[in-house]
């Protein structure tokens, strides 16, 4: 009995040797110290700045015409003039919320469209290293922390400095 218990304990012990291996990275530590990043980020300031222009120039045009027609209407203006200038800073209040959403969905899709191939390369990085390190899991610390999951840093390693060296940086 003694010598199959400690056969099976015997045959066991390399499973546990074997144990998964965790690790987790900082993938916007990671990226932002690309070149590719920063100037990605430039891009996206510069474009997010041409938008607002664009909006506070609508706005301006729009408080404009609007401080103009609360001049020239009176009690003595027709309703039908009056109707006229309600029914223009109608439409131009909704050409600007229109812009307003047209802008945001088009910045969303060019940072997606720019940030998209910086985090594909890190995250090339990021499976080079997990491969190299036979790692079952490697995960971005603030997606985890986005999602509500918890990473024990006790057994769990940080791989960022493995991932910047991957890349060069």
């Amino acid at each position: 009995m003694i010598k199959k218990l400690l056969m099976l304990v015997l045959f066991l012990a390399p499973l546990t040797i074997n144990a998964q291996k965790f690790a987790h990275f900082d993938l916007e530590a990671t990226a932002s110290q690309l070149p590719a990043y920063k100037q990605a980020m430039t891009e996206l300031q510069n474009l997010g700045q041409q938008y607002q222009k664009n909006l506070d120039d609508m706005q301006k045009e729009l408080q404009t015409k609007y401080d103009k027609y609360s001049k020239e209407v009176n009690a003595n203006t027709p309703q039908n003039i009056k109707d006229r200038y309600a029914q223009e800073l109608q439409q131009m209040s909704d050409k600007l919320e229109q812009a307003r959403q047209d802008n945001a969905k088009a910045f969303q899709e060019a940072q997606q469209q720019k940030m998209q191939p910086i985090t594909q390369k890190v995250l090339d990085a990021v499976q080079a290293v997990a491969k190299e390190g036979n790692y079952v899991y490697i995960m971005d610390v603030a997606t985890a922390r986005a999602n509500s999951v918890f990473i024990n840093t006790a057994v769990s390693e940080d791989v960022t400095a493995k991932v910047k060296a991957k890349l060069g940086i």
